[in-house]
């Protein structure tokens, strides 16, 4: 039985958000001897350049916010680093090009999640990393950084991460890459729109794929409710969720797997 109720009903004129633009390594502790403060890479895994200006990058704060400058433009197949204290990075990696800084609120060791936001307060991407199993733990103050192995992966999953060789790549390819995924334009995404959520938020898949059921857990893992579908976008009510941290399954119709963090407020 179903311990709470959600509301849903079909919509279909929203525009498709795609993870265009995804959070492609984190280095949130650095070893002693090796300090370039905190910093996060992002990648253009599409195909198209896409303009970041006035894009914002937050930790799970929303008071901690880092603005990206105005004309700031990403072509495919690069890569930005945005760095908490600028000078720190770039005097440990002075030949890596484009560093924006400094975001000042920094990273914590003990696991945090990191969002980042379009100029239209659309959530583009989040990874809620951690320090311990099942994900790498070696980026935890021992030298490596927590690279995906992949930018087509579900970056919210810790099986698509590992750490890095050395003090990380940034600005270039991965230590840890895996060939064989990038493929973009058949990859799946799902957008979850407002996220914190706190009245309704949509959720919608990308290349017109229905959703044939979302599994919704809390932070215990327990499932909190179950919803059968047949319809691309649903828009998801509070109800009588409490404020928290959730996950979301969302199973497709073809069976493929796709989780997203949802937050409420």
């Amino acid at each position: 039985m179903k311990r709470q109720i959600l509301l849903i009903m079909v919509f279909f004129t929203l525009i498709s958000v795609k993870a265009q633009i995804v959070i492609n390594e984190i280095n949130y502790k650095d070893e002693v001897n090796f300090q370039t403060k905190d910093w996060v890479e992002l990648y253009n895994n599409g195909s198209t350049s896409v303009d970041l200006s006035n894009w914002v990058f937050k930790d799970n704060d929303d008071l901690h916010e880092f603005i990206i400058p105005n004309g700031t433009t990403m072509q495919p197949n690069t890569y930005l680093v945005l760095t908490q204290f600028l000078a720190d990075f770039q005097a440990l990696f002075p030949a890596v090009s484009p560093v924006l800084g400094d975001f000042t609120f920094g990273l914590s060791g003990g696991g945090e999640l990191v969002r980042l936001f379009n100029a239209s307060g659309t959530l583009i991407d989040t990874v809620e990393y951690d320090d311990i199993a099942p994900w790498p733990t070696e980026p935890d103050g021992n030298g490596p950084t927590l690279e995906l192995t992949n930018p087509s992966l579900d970056n919210a999953v810790a099986s698509s991460w590992s750490a890095s060789t050395g003090h990380g790549t940034p600005g270039a390819q991965n230590s840890a890459f895996v060939l064989g995924l990038n493929n973009y334009s058949n990859a799946i995404f799902v957008s979850v729109y407002p996220n914190p959520l706190t009245d309704k938020s949509t959720i919608k898949l990308s290349n017109d794929l229905k959703i044939k059921d979302i599994l919704i857990y809390d932070i215990l893992g327990n499932e909190v409710s179950k919803i059968q579908s047949n319809v691309n976008t649903i828009i998801l009510e509070k109800g009588n969720l409490n404020s928290g941290i959730y996950m979301l399954q969302i199973i497709t119709e073809n069976g493929k797997s796709l989780t997203q963090k949802l937050i409420i407020k």
